[in-house]
């Protein structure tokens, strides 16, 4: 199809088309609208970020002068200060704590008769308490296939969570417990002693270990 003017239809236009284009006013954006509806979004995000992750802020922050103390004698527990007590549990305090990053730590090994209790403790500022004592939990059973029908148990007054199973060392059955909050964390290996039992012993260690200013 020909132009009636002479060119190709679709490839030129008439000047007049031009000039309109030249007389329109030109689009602005609109910044301070932007600017309005950019900060309504950033504050609604600030806002839902505050509603779920403030309670969290709040307890770690409330939690961040935790100690941990190494007591010669929890009720029944007596400290075992020999050097091969020492070494076996600073073994294994010392891959515990690279693990889920323990700022302050002790490994201690108590004895009662004939249960042996190996417990690791320390503090960090911790986000995420069920995922760094799944952590802990997987490091001292790392050889022995995990830790078995792991449950909750009752945390005491220092409240957090408070978990215990049992795994399989050799042809030994050991308990384990551990108890863990927004500023510490704690570990135990019970030989010779159930879950109910081994629970009721973690919660009397956490309480002589455990002190918050």
């Amino acid at each position: 199809m020909v132009d009636p003017n002479g060119g190709p239809a679709g490839l030129y236009f008439e000047d007049d088309d031009d000039d309109a284009q030249d007389d329109a006013p030109a689009t602005r954006l609109p910044i301070k609208k932007i600017a309005i509806v950019a900060g309504s979004v950033a504050g609604a995000a600030l806002l839902i970020s505050g509603i779920f992750y403030g309670p969290t802020v709040f307890r770690v922050l409330g939690q961040s002068d935790t100690e941990i103390k190494s007591p010669d004698k929890v009720g029944s527990f007596v400290l075992d200060k020999s050097d091969g007590a020492k070494n076996t549990s600073e073994y294994i305090r010392d891959a515990i704590a690279s693990e889920v990053s323990l700022d302050n730590s002790v490994g201690l090994i108590y004895r009662d008769g004939g249960t042996d209790a190996i417990l690791v403790a320390g503090t960090a500022r911790i986000w995420q308490p069920d995922d760094v004592l799944s952590d802990a939990f997987s490091t001292v059973t790392d050889d022995s296939g995990g830790v078995k029908d792991a449950r909750d148990v009752d945390a005491g007054p220092l409240g957090g969570t408070m978990r215990c199973g049992t795994t399989k060392v050799d042809e030994s059955t050991l308990t384990v417990c551990g108890w863990v909050d927004n500023g510490s964390l704690g570990v135990a290996l019970f030989s010779n002693r159930g879950v109910p039992e081994s629970a009721q012993s973690m919660l009397a260690l956490r309480s002589a270990v455990e002190h918050r200013n």
